[in-house]
């Protein structure tokens, strides 16, 4: 028998998606259109511990062979087109069909068997006008520093007599969801109060701890039409009231900030000026593909994945290249339990 080796074999994985329009009001129903991403994939690059782990192949011409072939994990031939495994770790993965009586072998993919980290939630309700507001940016700049096992995101008001070019329409929905009175308010994991003097050591002694549910982000971006797609999985299955929160946030916006702490010599923006010219602000909420305090998830059961997606029409004035997304699952009472964040256009895996 003749054999040859496709040392890049067109691998796809189709997923139909459920794609829901953003929208700015809580609660309204949402429009369910198709969709489709298209992952160059023989396998997801992450899953849980004794989760199924299907594995898909598509041949150059469109068809799927999955099952003709016998795929191999870590060497090993398996009987079926999907595995699972009881311990953590990385492996590999191939398949083996025939095709017009030619043996033909896939490329090898890597994926891995985890234990989900929590990521927290950090938010920054702020405003350019807020003179103390800095203070919060400074503690999330050395936040940063530390961990990346967090997600921020920087709610912006306007008021009456001092506007905000980064204001977000349902902030004050927010506000009375969460008890924000005064800015600046920061909040953990959406419900706990980051107190001053906004400690590292009040996020990073939750963060990175092993969990039991992960969320999986995956976004393409067609003109300015933006796709987004989000995987969570249970561990021990959904539990009644939970949500899926997702938000659009843009980086690196330059406007003046009020600063109160120009003649403070503590402060990283001493004698920067009572009002900083072209200050940088970061994660800042841009939109709500979701309703702001989230979709309901439906029963799901363990191990299964629940996917669902949206699409939303980028306005023009957005900078694409500092977009990103971030995906929050709250329970009943709202408080976060796990987040994601990804790039715009980056195939964020479960972690």
């Amino acid at each position: 028998m003749n054999t040859k080796t496709i040392p890049k074999l067109f691998l796809t994985l189709c997923l139909l998606l459920s794609v829901a329009c953003s929208k700015t009001e809580e609660n309204l129903p949402l429009t369910i259109p198709t969709a489709e991403i298209s992952v160059d994939k023989l396998v997801r690059k992450a899953s849980l511990v004794n989760q199924n782990i299907p594995f898909t192949i598509i041949n150059e011409l469109g068809i799927d062979v999955t099952v003709l072939a016998t795929f191999y994990v870590n060497g090993e031939p398996l009987d079926e087109a999907s595995f699972s495994s009881d311990t953590i770790g990385d492996f590999e993965v191939y398949g083996v069909y025939i095709e017009d009586g030619v043996e033909v072998t896939t490329n090898t993919e890597t994926f891995s068997v985890i234990i989900p980290k929590q990521k927290i939630v950090v938010e920054d309700y702020t405003g350019t006008w807020c003179g103390f507001c800095p203070r919060v940016s400074a503690a999330l700049y050395s936040l940063k520093g530390e961990t990346d096992d967090i997600a921020v995101v920087a709610i912006h008001e306007t008021t009456n007599n001092f506007p905000d070019p980064m204001h977000f329409n349902e902030v004050q929905f927010l506000k009375d969801a969460f008890g924000v009175e005064g800015f600046p308010a920061a909040k953990i994991n959406r419900t706990t109060n980051w107190q001053i003097p906004h400690l590292n050591s009040d996020v990073t002694g939750i963060a990175g701890l092993d969990t039991n549910l992960a969320i999986a982000l995956n976004s393409v971006l067609e003109g300015n039409e933006l796709t987004v797609q989000v995987n969570v999985v249970y561990e021990q299955g959904s539990e009644q009231g939970d949500k899926l929160v997702v938000y659009l946030l843009e980086n690196q916006i330059l406007s003046d900030q009020v600063n109160y702490y120009n003649s403070d010599t503590t402060s990283p923006y001493f004698g920067l000026g009572d009002v900083i010219p072209d200050f940088e602000h970061n994660d800042v909420l841009r939109e709500s593909l979701t309703g702001v305090l989230g979709n309901t998830i439906p029963a799901t059961a363990a191990l299964a994945e629940y996917i669902t997606s949206f699409t939303i029409n980028v306005p023009a004035d957005y900078i694409v290249s500092n977009l990103s997304i971030v995906a929050m699952v709250v329970n009943d009472e709202n408080t976060a339990k796990n987040a994601q964040f990804a790039e715009l256009d980056e195939d964020k895996a479960y972690e």
